[in-house]
């Protein structure tokens, strides 16, 4: 009776704490890129090319079934994919990004447990 009374608060904490995850939230410094997800509404802009960042991250399942898809797209992650993004239109010449659209796209290597999610992110490098 007494392992019960052990074994079962251990369990619970084991099977309710894998899955707690916290999503943390911060404003982007300001930067000498201008980076959105819109497009530019006065048009005086000059288009130098498209620019891509990609992400590839190690994930495993809580669940054992789904992918797990906030460790794919984290606060985390999304600033470091604009910081490359501004990277690569700083290396074109250009000082802003518009029009960035992500794909997401997890794969399985062992199905239902270990995920590889792959972040992208492309949009086109302008001149203002």
């Amino acid at each position: 009776m007494k392992k019960l009374l052990i074994l079962i608060p251990v369990i619970a904490i084991l099977t309710l704490g894998g899955c707690a995850w916290q999503a943390v939230s911060k404003v982007p410094p300001p930067s000498d890129v201008f980076c959105t997800t819109g497009d530019m509404k006065d048009g005086d802009y000059t288009p130098i090319g498209m620019v891509r960042a990609m992400k590839i991250n190690l994930a495993f399942s809580c669940i054992g079934v789904i992918p797990p898809l906030y460790p794919m797209f984290g606060p985390q992650i999304q600033d470091a994919l604009y910081e490359q993004l501004a990277k690569e239109a700083k290396a074109l010449g250009a000082n802003g990004v518009i029009n960035i659209t992500t794909a997401m796209m997890p794969m399985a290597l062992i199905p239902g447990i270990i995920w590889i999610p792959v972040v992208e992110m492309s949009g086109m490098a302008i001149k203002k």
